[in-house]
């Protein structure tokens, strides 16, 4: 699944409702996977918008980047506080800090 250290560094931040108990591998995969997921979502619907705004932007036009940038502000928001995502009894918390 991951480089020992990583795995070591991941299992730190699961946290469970069962504490001292080890989650299965395929908890550990399926919370991987879903991090994995909502990071990709999160940064390409970001990345996305941005790119659209700028556009907006050379095509001045104010009501497009006005709606877009309330998109990518409530986007921002949505994520602006982290996400939990859980399995079987064990969540992770996801950081989207933005810069």
């Amino acid at each position: 699944m991951l480089h020992p250290t990583h795995e070591q560094h991941f299992m730190k931040k699961v946290k469970s409702a069962r504490h001292g108990k080890r989650p299965s591998r395929q908890v550990l995969q399926s919370l991987y996977a879903q991090m994995t997921m909502e990071y990709a979502v999160y940064h390409f619907n970001k990345e996305r918008l941005q790119r659209m705004i700028d556009k907006a932007l050379d095509d001045k036009d104010p009501k497009l980047f006005q709606e877009l940038t309330n998109h990518y502000n409530a986007l921002i928001g949505e994520y602006n506080q982290g996400k939990i995502i859980s399995e079987q009894g064990y969540e992770l918390e996801l950081d989207f800090k933005t810069k």
